[in-house]
């Protein structure tokens, strides 16, 4: 082997390696040079919906509301104070709160209580009621779902 073809061959072999180094180089500056738009800014669901339709336990009853299980719009979980504020405004005056528990149960619909908190009605009972399922779970405030529960 002569000087000079080992000498073409390191010349050709460092072309290949500049090529590939410059198109290297140029995929990079194309890849990093997109400039990609920031994210728009963070704006939260409200807390608190403008009206109130399908009043829960983080709304408070809603006076007029008479309980789901009822064919009503209150879907706050019975409890004594909830039985006390319907038999005022003349609603359910012949049942406890008990009572209004059971009815719920005979419809398989599932309350909120110990074991079945906070799952935005993703649980096996879900969707929520208003949205057609079994589960009775308040939608947390600020989310999607308490929007579309609560006000509709």
């Amino acid at each position: 082997m002569n000087v000079q073809s080992t000498c073409c061959k390191n010349e050709a072999s460092r072309t290949v390696q500049l090529s590939v180094l410059l198109g290297m180089m140029i995929l990079s500056s194309l890849i990093a040079g997109c400039a990609v738009a920031p994210p728009p800014p963070f704006v939260p669901k409200a807390q608190v919906v403008k009206s109130v339709v399908h009043c829960n336990d983080y709304t408070g009853h809603t006076p007029g509301n008479t309980p789901w299980a009822m064919g009503g719009k209150c879907t706050c979980t019975p409890t004594d104070e909830l039985m006390a504020k319907l038999h005022a405004e003349g609603s359910c005056t012949s049942m406890s709160t008990a009572m209004l528990k059971d009815l719920y149960a005979s419809k398989g619909i599932r309350l909120a209580g110990p074991g079945h908190m906070r799952c935005n009605g993703l649980c096996t009972a879900g969707p929520h009621v208003v949205l057609g399922g079994k589960c009775m779970c308040p939608p947390t405030p600020g989310t999607e779902s308490f929007e579309k529960i609560v006000s509709p």
